[in-house]
């Protein structure tokens, strides 16, 4: 379906755009890629803080988010209401996350095809959906691929206002209320008032557009001001976050998006190839060849009311990274999790490098060749991404909370270490897998999360849980760690415990990270 406008450049362009059915394709494979094999990895900490939260009442939601997590209120809300209709098995609670991916790609394709054409938002989208990055935050109980869509959504929303030069309030307003939800959903996205800033004024619309702009931008930021507060009073809660390496090449460079060496050489290859046939192309713009002219096309749109695909791409990219970067040296602001809101320009720049490279050889059949090595490059992080212990050290609560539901039996009691911390803690185990632990007593439970004001239950000592075990005749205890000899069971204060008490290890099982022991009473 095309669309037409007019403009002080162009008494009636034609914006271009991809078919329905091709955009449903893009978006139902995008989601396929994200989902397939998403319930195979356990459930680990981030993901029991959102399950967790989710499942409180709404009273204590909100209390909670008064103390922490304020940040992720919004996204909590939603999935309480998704948990609500359609549980919290490993499937369920990642699929949002899956759809949210597939509607990211469907945007980006109609972004990239404005700017660049319709082989640029074919590939774009493709590469899109199999970006490292993007296939583990498919298959994550988080927000992350929320905020791909919606910032995707903001920038398509900005250029077409900016391009009709838009004078009516209501859009701009839609543009302010879209921008304080992204904001709210991740925090972050205020950064987003520079990027708006470079494009708008990259697009030379005339004053009063940059004006307009920059007035509902601001009011966007301002709308999303209490949750900014949250965030800074909040700030210590997530200090740790921020990249504990420091801002290494591979922080900057591979993490954030591609996760591994190979597919990071093979994405900024084609990024640089992208910038480099862009230069070409601007040295080349009078030239009447075919090559020259397949590749001025490529970088400038025919509607000249509308950016070059660089001029969205690359502030969309480089802006928030820098910011967070430089940011990271006053306060802890950079992780390379938080610039998850740049794979989707990641996968633009990427696309424009394939499909320029194709025209100046003049073989577009080598499009899909080059789009499934990209694939394939790609492929060994997504197979190990869907393995079983692919997250935070290699948590295995899913086989531990198997192994507890194999052997343990109604009316045992059941210890949970302490010592971890709190995001690695076993007994988060028992709410990810509930099914596992029910019927067991949970002797060391002080207060249950949802009772509290913060994200964790709240624990009694060692030798407190010990003493609560009043007389229970088979206890389980779980501990953090990959293996548990002789000398380790002599020193640890759990076994020390419980020995006093008079109960003897009868049997062990070391899984991949947890270890679980029995423990029987003699005396």
């Amino acid at each position: 379906m095309h669309q037409t406008l007019t403009t002080p450049t162009s008494s009636a362009p034609v914006w271009r755009t991809l078919p329905w059915p091709v955009l449903a394709l893009l978006g139902l494979i995008a989601v396929a890629i994200s989902v397939t094999g998403s319930w195979i990895p356990s459930l680990w900490g981030d993901e029991a803080a959102s399950i967790m939260s989710a499942q409180r009442d709404w009273g204590s939601l909100w209390a909670m988010l008064g103390t922490v997590d304020a940040v992720h209120g919004l996204y909590y809300a939603f999935l309480h209401l998704w948990i609500d209709i359609f549980g919290a098995s490993p499937f369920s609670v990642r699929l949002p996350s899956a759809l949210a991916v597939g509607g990211a790609a469907i945007l980006l394709a109609r972004l990239a095809t404005l700017l660049a054409g319709r082989g640029v938002g074919v590939v774009a989208a493709l590469l899109f959906a199999t970006v490292p990055r993007v296939t583990y935050y498919g298959t994550e109980t988080r927000a992350y691929a929320f905020t791909m869509l919606l910032v995707i959504w903001l920038l398509l929303v900005l250029v077409r206002l900016v391009a009709r030069r838009e004078p009516r309030v209501l859009p701009w307003l839609g543009f302010a209320v879209l921008f304080a939800l992204s904001s709210v959903v991740f925090i972050y996205t205020v950064l987003f008032v520079v990027v708006f800033a470079v494009i708008v004024i990259a697009m030379r619309p005339g004053l009063s557009i940059v004006l307009r702009a920059a007035l509902w931008s601001a009011l966007g930021a301002i709308l999303a001001v209490p949750v900014v507060i949250y965030a800074y009073l909040e700030r210590e809660q997530v200090a740790f976050l921020h990249s504990r390496d420091g801002l290494t090449m591979s922080a900057l460079f591979e993490t954030p998006w591609f996760s591994q060496q190979l597919p990071a050489l093979i994405g900024w290859a084609l990024i640089v190839i992208g910038l480099v046939l862009a230069v070409v192309a601007w040295l080349l713009r009078r030239s009447s060849g075919v090559r020259a002219r397949a590749l001025r096309d490529l970088y400038r749109p025919e509607d000249a009311a509308l950016p070059g695909v660089l001029t969205v791409a690359l502030p969309w990219l480089v802006v928030p990274s820098v910011l967070l970067a430089l940011g990271t040296t006053v306060t802890p602001l950079y992780s390379p999790r938080y610039l998850a809101f740049t794979a989707p320009a990641i996968a633009l720049l990427m696309a424009v490098g394939l499909v320029a490279l194709t025209r100046l050889l003049r073989a577009r059949w080598l499009v899909p060749i080059l789009v499934i090595a990209v694939v394939w490059g790609s492929l060994p992080t997504y197979l190990g991404q869907r393995t079983p212990y692919p997250r935070n050290g290699g948590v295995d609560w899913n086989t531990l909370s198997e192994t507890v539901a194999e052997h343990a039996r109604p009316g045992d009691s059941i210890i949970f270490d302490q010592t971890a911390i709190n995001a690695k803690k076993p007994r988060l185990a028992k709410y990810l897998y509930p099914e596992a632990f029910a019927g067991l007593k949970d002797v060391g439970l002080k207060t249950r999360f949802d009772d509290t004001d913060g994200l964790w239950d709240r624990a009694y000592s060692t030798a407190e849980t010990v003493q609560r075990l009043d007389g229970a005749e088979t206890v389980w205890l779980v501990r953090a760690g990959e293996r548990f000899s002789t000398d380790q069971a002599k020193s640890d204060a759990y076994v020390t415990e419980l020995e006093r008490a008079g109960y003897e290890q009868t049997e062990s099982f070391e899984l991949h990270r947890s270890i679980l022991v029995r423990f029987e009473l003699t005396r």
